[in-house]
């Protein structure tokens, strides 16, 4: 843990890390041994892929990390009414399905996740690999036009991504660390679609860094000293490697794409608040 903190505190953006091809090589062998003694570590991605979505400081051991990080979002969403089983659900930044395999690997007697999950990515590799590991009755991946320096990925920043989905037609919109990357342009793109695509009534649940709510890292790894128009970030060499905004900023982006209601979700020792509106 403490060589992973030291590598976190020198490289503005781990993410970047995980395209550089000796690295994959590095951190990718140690899960031959963890892969030939777990089997459900066998099923989940290489570690490259898990560390470009983000491992929690655990670079080099974080299997369990990835299996049980989207378990508490799911038993809060469910018990709020946000999904159910039969459900339409847009994961924007979905990454190597962090969040998409509990709802695959779902079996209770007889009972499945029946809905449409559509994930939403900049990364072809990660889109590809969930290509190949989720079935397609279920499970969508489509690639955002977003160009950002912290996923390596070129595109046009001024292009308007429109979601692949009809007016009205999906339950929940949400994004684990979606918004902690994303400049201006981006927050109102990605706000506005989804509530373009969210039936009334059905909610939008996005994961932030709040400088009203800063992490208990804030002052150490998090500064977030450079400011870029409504977006604070900690480092102007790559912007998007950690983005926050004020809650007040965040709340009238939200009224102006035509949500009627807007709160922040902020727990004790909070790294990401959840940005919850209800269209």
């Amino acid at each position: 843990m403490k060589l992973d903190r030291a590598i976190r505190r020198v490289i503005p953006s781990t993410a970047r890390l995980t395209y550089n091809p000796l690295f994959k090589v590095l951190i990718n062998s140690l899960d031959l041994l963890p892969n030939c003694m777990y089997e459900e570590f066998s099923r989940i991605p290489p570690n490259h892929m898990r560390v470009r979505v983000g491992v929690g400081n655990r670079i080099f051991a974080n299997q369990i990390f990835y299996l049980n990080e989207a378990r508490d979002f799911w038993t809060h969403a469910f018990h709020a009414g946000l999904f159910r089983l039969d459900s339409t659900i847009v994961d924007i930044g979905c990454g190597c399905g962090r969040f998409a395999h509990p709802l695959r690997d779902y079996q209770f007697k007889y009972e499945t996740f029946s809905g449409r999950y559509v994930g939403i990515d900049i990364d072809e590799e990660m889109l590809n690999w969930c290509r190949a590991n989720f079935d397609r009755t279920r499970f969508e991946f489509y690639r955002s036009e977003h160009a950002s320096k912290a996923y390596n990925t070129k595109g046009g920043n001024d292009a308007y991504y429109e979601l692949p989905l009809e007016n009205s037609s999906a339950d929940l919109v949400f994004s684990s660390s979606l918004f902690t990357h994303l400049l201006e342009k981006e927050i109102v793109n990605y706000c506005r679609e989804s509530c373009r695509v969210l039936k009334p009534g059905c909610s939008m649940a996005m994961f932030c860094f709040s400088m009203d709510h800063p992490p208990p890292t804030f002052g150490d790894r998090h500064t977030f000293r450079f400011k870029t128009g409504n977006a604070r970030v900690e480092s102007l060499a790559v912007p998007e490697a950690a983005v926050a905004y004020e809650e007040k900023f965040l709340f009238q982006t939200a009224r102006d794409a035509g949500f009627q209601t807007a709160e922040m979700l902020v727990g004790p020792q909070d790294w990401q608040p959840v940005l919850l509106c209800r269209k």
